[in-house]
């Protein structure tokens, strides 16, 4: 995109427009542009202007903090957009449509089914904490299971901004264990192959481990909550 200005019938926004569309706070978007994660807006006259590559560009940002990135490893996503096939980045990218992205996309009345006879002001506040966001005329939802679970705890009286910093832990500690568990994998086979065939072994590892990791850390997840209850009320 031109940084100097915008061609015209490209729509445009301002940078409160583009933040009430993103659910980004301004503030945010102007950390992002120092941060390189976020292209420099365009020009008109004295004004800033953003465009719909601005606004899905926050959505994939959302998306994959969702997914546990650090900023720092979202701006390498964006830095290796055109390498080979295979490349790392390419399983946190959400705009690839990778087979690994758990994600659904659902249009006005699928959504209306899913938030029922909830308040009106829950769409906003899921909206707000990263559940959803606009896809075109649709809605995408990144992670179904932490939707579902965040509309079971509103229904049970817990706030979605409480869900939302949940899902955050949740997802921070994961991301923690995934790597320690990938490292001991490596480590392992290295031992084994002499490095030789790590590679394959990776990939066999990922897709066969996949599976089994949603049922084996789900059940083991719902055990320690349990756990911790029951300790608590002790």
């Amino acid at each position: 995109m031109d940084r100097s200005s915008v061609a015209a019938g490209v729509e445009r926004y301002s940078r409160p427009q583009l933040a009430e569309l993103s659910g980004v706070p301004a503030r945010t978007i102007r950390y992002y542009h120092s941060l390189g994660v976020l292209p420099k807006p365009g020009r008109a006259g004295k004004e800033a202007v953003y465009t719909d590559e601005h606004l899905e560009r926050l959505r994939a940002i959302t998306a994959m903090q969702v997914r546990g990135l650090r900023l720092d490893a979202i701006r390498e996503v964006f830095d290796g957009e055109g390498a080979p096939d295979g490349d790392w980045r390419a399983v946190f990218d959400p705009r690839l449509g990778d087979s690994a992205d758990p994600g659904v996309t659902v249009d006005e009345q699928g959504l209306s089914e899913l938030l029922g006879d909830r308040d009106g002001g829950l769409l906003d506040e899921l909206i707000a904490n990263g559940y959803l966001y606009r896809h075109g005329k649709s809605w995408r939802i990144p992670e179904p299971a932490m939707l579902t679970g965040a509309l079971i705890l509103y229904d049970l009286g817990t706030d979605i901004a409480l869900s939302g910093t949940l899902r955050t832990l949740i997802r921070t500690r994961i991301a923690a264990l995934a790597d320690e568990m990938v490292q001991a994998f490596v480590d392992a086979a290295a031992t084994s192959y002499g490095g030789d065939e790590v590679p394959i072994d990776l990939d066999r590892f990922r897709d066969r481990f996949r599976a089994a990791a949603r049922e084996v850390g789900g059940a083991t997840l719902a055990a320690e909550i349990e756990r911790a209850a029951r300790e608590l009320d002790l």
